[in-house]
């Protein structure tokens, strides 16, 4: 087999096992996509990103990401707070 598809294969194992151990299972298809964006932003900016970014790199619509937003904040998953700079603008960050 290709080297590229085993290393794809490994990292999709691992992705699964990350997912599982998080409890992951139960997210939609955008739950993980708005998830996944969330993490990736914050690997880059300790002090959060703002919705619109998230939205931005997602590349869902404003509404979707604002309504993913709510369930993963009540799941306690990551937090908004209201930014500082911007006062119409909300921060997330990973709890």
């Amino acid at each position: 087999m290709n080297e590229s598809y085993i290393k794809i294969a490994d990292a999709l194992n691992t992705i699964y096992e990350i997912e599982n151990e998080l409890n992951l299972k139960s997210f939609s298809p955008n739950e993980l996509k708005v998830f996944y964006t969330v993490i990736n932003l914050s690997a880059f900016d300790d002090s959060g990103s703002n919705i619109s970014e998230v939205v931005k790199n997602s590349g869902m619509s404003r509404s979707t990401v604002y309504k993913t937003l709510k369930k993963l904040s009540n799941l306690k998953i990551i937090a908004t707070d209201q930014s500082e700079s911007d006062g119409r603008e909300s921060l997330i960050r990973l709890i």
